[in-house]
């Protein structure tokens, strides 16, 4: 065999190595890939994540402006911000470590005009403010059922307080600007009104009810609290009475107008004994 034809013969068998090669690395990458397309087919559905955890979230619009986050604050309240087109904040909602559950609702120009709580012991209150971030008005639901209705003036006094008591009396109560109470409207939970006017240092010094036995009754008092006129008319016999009482309470005139019109009046001494009467 000449050298010409053994280096062809060489040449042949390196080409069929090479090709051989090739196609051994080609069926291995079949097998791989048809084995990956197996372990993906059978694993895919366990790879679907149901749930997405961070401590901060943000929302942005597609100018990039922040218009909303979901995270934890440095005191540890989880917290809800929603912002404006502006990027001023105007709704959070919010609950902090120590169960208070609140939202709040702010303007334009970030001054807070509503706010809602529920805190940890189940009492609930409902603020609405002024741009001066007063508080106006105020309902509250307390732990044990009771509500109330209260208007504020610009100082946070209440000026009137609508409420009803656990015992299921209403009462309507009036302030002045000192903020102290000047006038009451009261139902008690049997049925009986009353009206309550107090003097400037909140002693009450008239009172206009209707009893549990129907009797209108005006009681005028001291500024000691004591009550010295009662006005009133029996229900049992439809008569007016008038009685004047002194400082310790002791009845010392009494004037009675009797059955077919005759009046009556008697004076008493400090231990009520009557001194004198006529007719």
């Amino acid at each position: 065999m000449n050298d010409a034809i053994r280096d062809e013969l060489t040449r042949r068998l390196e080409r069929l190595e090479r090709e051989n090669r090739r196609l051994k690395l080609l069926g291995l990458l079949a097998a791989v890939g048809l084995a990956s397309l197996t372990v993906m087919g059978q694993t895919a559905p366990t790879q679907v994540a149901n749930a997405v955890e961070a401590e901060r979230f943000v929302l942005r619009d597609a100018g990039g402006h922040v218009r909303g986050t979901l995270g934890l604050r440095p005191d540890g309240a989880a917290a809800l911000t929603l912002a404006d087109d502006t990027q001023q904040d105007r709704a959070i909602l919010s609950v902090t470590p120590q169960g208070l559950a609140a939202m709040e609702l702010s303007d334009r120009a970030g001054h807070l005009r509503a706010g809602l709580n529920v805190r940890a012991d189940g009492a609930a209150m409902l603020s609405l403010l002024d741009q001066g971030d007063h508080p106006r008005v105020e309902v509250r639901s307390y732990g044990d059922g009771r509500p109330s209705v209260a208007l504020l003036d610009q100082g946070g006094r209440n000026r009137s307080l609508l409420a009803l008591t656990a015992e299921g009396g209403t009462g309507l109560t009036l302030y002045d600007r000192s903020g102290r109470r000047r006038s009451a409207v009261g139902l008690e939970p049997a049925g009986p009104p009353a009206v309550w006017l107090y003097d400037a240092e909140g002693n009450g010094r008239a009172m206009l009810a209707v009893t549990a036995d129907s009797q209108p009754t005006l009681t005028l008092g001291d500024a000691g609290g004591r009550a010295r006129l009662w006005m009133r008319v029996s229900a049992d016999f439809q008569l007016p009475f008038l009685s004047l009482h002194d400082r310790d309470g002791k009845q010392r005139v009494a004037v009675l107008l009797r059955q077919g019109g005759v009046p009556m009046m008697a004076l008493g001494d400090s231990t009520e004994r009557v001194i004198w009467k006529a007719p």
